[in-house]
């Protein structure tokens, strides 16, 4: 189906969509456990929505955590209707609550109907662990592309999610508010690029790419 891809890594199986006039790639990761979390549900359309409810529905997964990678509109627009449809715990870094609390001003110029956003029920620190099924994502704290922004990282499958951190050739925008190219830059260089070469990169935005690719040939990083 048009929107959608699923990729199978190690132990780890993830359904990406790709949602709402911005394309956001909205996540959802499980296991042989059928515990799930949905990380930046960018689902704003009924026909969202209803793809999210129909491959939820087919695995029988039992959704556990919605993670948001930082408060973009484009990545917490399923938020009201994720957890009003599966109850899981809401989870952000504290730093973007600010711009989390803008979010129906955001909606209204970029064109989404959005009910009220939950309350976060847990706040996310650099270190912690997020914990479903069998699985173990570690959360890094990196800012630049805006206040509150984060990765989450699985050491045993080798992969990371980084929101709009960094993406195929390509970085993050830093000119949004609370948005910091120095600190982008910093975070990409301590916490992205210190992996491995074969750890594979899940953005926020567009394909799937790998620490050692970006880090031979994104000709937006800062060398040095």
């Amino acid at each position: 189906m048009v929107g959608e891809s699923k990729l199978k890594i190690v132990n780890m199986e993830i359904k990406t969509f790709h949602f709402n006039p911005i394309m956001v790639n909205t996540y959802i990761l499980s296991d042989e456990t059928n515990e799930a979390v949905i990380v930046d549900p960018g689902n704003c359309q009924t026909y969202e929505d209803a793809q999210i409810r129909d491959y939820v529905a087919a695995k029988n997964l039992k959704i556990k955590y919605l993670i948001n990678t930082h408060p973009h509109i484009d990545h917490i627009a399923g938020n009201p209707w994720c957890v009003a449809e599966y109850h899981p715990h809401v989870l952000m870094h504290e730093a973007g609550m600010k711009e989390y609390g803008r979010a129906y001003a955001y909606a209204t110029v970029f064109g989404f109907e959005i009910e009220k956003m939950p309350n976060p029920d847990r706040y996310l620190q650099e270190g912690d662990e997020v914990t479903f099924g069998n699985q173990h994502l570690k959360v890094l704290y990196t800012p630049g592309h805006c206040d509150g922004s984060i990765c989450l990282y699985s050491a045993e499958n080798k992969l990371i999610l980084t929101g709009d951190l960094i993406f195929e050739l390509s970085v993050g925008r830093s000119d949004l508010p609370s948005g910091n190219e120095a600190l982008l830059q910093q975070s990409i260089r301590e916490k992205i690029l210190t992996l491995d070469d074969e750890v594979t990169i899940l953005p926020g935005h567009g394909d799937p790419t790998t620490v050692g690719r970006e880090r031979r040939e994104n000709p937006f990083l800062v060398r040095g």
